[in-house]
């Protein structure tokens, strides 16, 4: 295992309050870089608090730099940066609040080659990522994560209290929040699983296998090509507009509406249910119940209309 060493720069700002004793309260910070050793190719981060940016780049090698921000010097950041193998492992952690009120956090820019494996995981800040080509696994407590450009093989992003934004590409696709929104915007997946405890769903692009599910949340897709499609919420409305005929969609909602727009000139085996509400099938539709293309759509509380594109 290696610790390694950079350049930092100390800032001070001007000392804005004084307490009982010798504690006193500013604003502080301090700016350091350095960069891995030759044969490390995967990132680990595990961060207390403050935003983390990761970005990839055809440049070898991965480069770092670090802010520490901390208002009450028994509060400085504690960061470490050691190699462990192929891995380089940053970590941080503030100390306990002093006299009810100490502002601390790390924040990282990471600069990584393209198909660098990454792992994340933040208590306390947003994760934003770019252009990253390997396997990435990114995890907010609290903090949203925005991944853009993804070309990677194994997507995994999730944060208990903030929303989750993606595009790209990615074989695998699983984008998870409980508590916050759900956007995939022009993804590119053959497995993609979108879940959220109370927030909406919207995605577009292209998935062979789609499966979309919130608890208390609208579900919308627009511009979707899929073969497969799973789509659930308790308490909210689906709207889906696929730009290619699937082979199964299967969507209900136990409060809301559903509302289906499919191709013109196939036939589809359509089965719907509501216990009170409407249903609708355009004439444009094709019905033809021995069709393999299957559609089931379902509402306890709501109205059900399928029309062509």
């Amino acid at each position: 295992m290696r610790t390694l060493t950079g350049t930092a720069v100390l800032a001070v700002a001007a000392v804005g309050l004084t307490a009982c004793g010798n504690l006193s309260f500013g604003t502080h910070h301090e700016d350091r870089s350095y960069t891995a050793p030759g044969g490390v190719t995967k990132l680990k981060l595990q961060a207390g608090g403050g935003r983390v940016e990761v970005t990839a780049s055809d440049s070898p090698g991965i480069r770092v730099s670090e802010r520490l921000r901390w208002s009450h010097h028994k509060n400085k950041p504690r960061v470490k940066h050691v190699t462990e193998g192929d891995t380089l492992n940053l970590s941080s952690k503030c100390a306990t609040q002093v006299i009810g009120f100490s502002a601390c956090g790390v924040t990282y820019r990471v600069q990584v080659p393209r198909s660098t494996p990454v792992e994340i995981s933040a208590r306390d800040g947003s994760i934003n990522a770019s252009g990253l080509a390997g396997t990435v696994k990114l995890h907010s407590d609290n903090g949203s994560i925005t991944a853009t450009n993804l070309r990677a093989s194994t997507a995994s992003l999730s944060s208990r209290d903030g929303s989750v934004r993606v595009s790209g590409r990615a074989a695998i696709a699983d984008l998870r929040s409980d508590n916050g929104s759900v956007d995939a915007t022009e993804l590119t997946a053959d497995k993609l699983t979108a879940r959220s405890r109370d927030g909406r769903i919207r995605l577009s692009g292209t998935a062979t296998v789609a499966d979309l599910d919130t608890a208390n949340g609208s579900i919308e897709a627009s511009r979707l090509t899929a073969d497969r499609i799973t789509a659930r919420t308790k308490d909210g409305s689906i709207l889906l507009r696929l730009a290619a005929p699937p082979a199964r969609v299967d969507a209900g909602t136990a409060n809301g509406s559903v509302e289906l727009f499919l191709p013109a000139g196939v036939g589809y085996a359509i089965t719907t249910s509501t216990n009170n509400g409407s249903k609708q099938i355009d004439s444009g539709i094709h019905e033809d119940s021995r069709s393999e293309r299957k559609i089931k759509l379902d509402t306890n509380d709501g109205d059900i209309r399928v029309a062509p594109n």
